[in-house]
């Protein structure tokens, strides 16, 4: 079975994170928004490992699983359940992996889970802003956001699917939710409204504040920063 991942989380923000470093560890992600649709694409394909967050407003991950289990649709699939909730219910023999640990660490558990990829020898996995990465990007952006407001959400779909168009080894992208504390990197960007997205590398440092509805000036930023396109 090839090294397909189906994440499953209603959080956009926390959803995309966990795509794009389950990517740079050699995964190919699928993506849903709550239970339901999760369930309906194990309907429609095997995956090699299913992760999901345990409470959703459509059904808990737990939930999705049995579906799927009683469906036969798991067979030779690896699950894992993430979750900020201490109350886990139905949870027998199941993996959980507590969410306040972070991306790093969730990724971690699911290399220690399924092994490193094909050919390549065992290491631990980095998150997007880790040195490596830093050491062949061309770019690094930061996108400061606010929780689930629309504006945060709206800034962070139209990044990804900007991003999507580049090689994303080129690019260093996180994303700081001010909603779960202020890091030290937000005053010394001087970060005052969110959405805000800021080019740290290269340098003159470059603010761009709002929804990012319009993507042209990032995309100048990207292409003077000698990001390629995708084919």
């Amino acid at each position: 079975m090839s090294r397909e991942v189906l994440c499953v989380d209603d959080d956009e923000v926390a959803r995309y994170l966990l795509e794009r470093a389950l990517e740079l560890a050699g995964f190919s992600v699928t993506t849903a928004g709550g239970a339901h649709e999760g369930l309906a694409l194990l309907k429609q394909r095997r995956f090699q490992l299913v992760i999901s967050d345990y409470n959703m407003p459509d059904g808990t991950g737990t939930w999705m699983l049995k579906q799927a289990t009683a469906a036969g649709l798991l067979r030779d699939t690896e699950v894992l359940i993430f979750t900020g909730s201490p109350d886990v219910k139905d949870a027998a023999d199941l993996k959980i992996i507590a969410k306040e640990r972070g991306t790093d660490h969730i990724v971690a558990q699911v290399l220690k889970l399924l092994g490193p990829e094909p050919g390549q020898p065992p290491h631990r996995v980095s998150p997007p802003s880790a040195p490596q990465e830093r050491a062949t990007a061309r770019i690094e952006l930061v996108l400061y956001t606010a929780g689930p407001s629309p504006a945060s959400l709206r800034a962070l779909r139209q990044m990804k699917g900007l991003l999507a168009r580049y090689d994303s080894t080129q690019v260093d992208f996180q994303v700081v939710d001010l909603a779960q504390g202020r890091p030290a990197s937000a005053e010394e960007d001087h970060i005052l409204l969110t959405p805000t997205l800021v080019q740290h590398r290269p340098l003159p440092r470059t603010w761009v504040v709002g929804d990012l509805e319009d993507t042209s000036l990032i995309e100048d930023l990207l292409e003077h920063s000698g990001v390629e396109r995708r084919e």
